[in-house]
């Protein structure tokens, strides 16, 4: 029998809305700060592409 997972990250932010200034949440990245603060890995969703999902919605 085949398996599969859904993972849901919701409010797991990476990056900003264009329109953040506007509500002060400038510079919003929750999971690229996780990732500087504490060094996570995560190899599995880094190999889906996860950090290169974050590079490119931080700029």
């Amino acid at each position: 029998m085949t398996r599969a997972f859904l993972l849901v990250l919701d409010s797991v932010g990476a990056g900003g809305a264009p329109d953040a200034a506007a509500y002060g949440d400038e510079g919003a990245n929750t999971l690229g700060h996780i990732r500087e603060a504490t060094g996570i890995a995560l190899p599995n969703l880094a190999r889906l592409g996860l950090w290169q999902a974050v590079n490119l919605a931080s700029g």
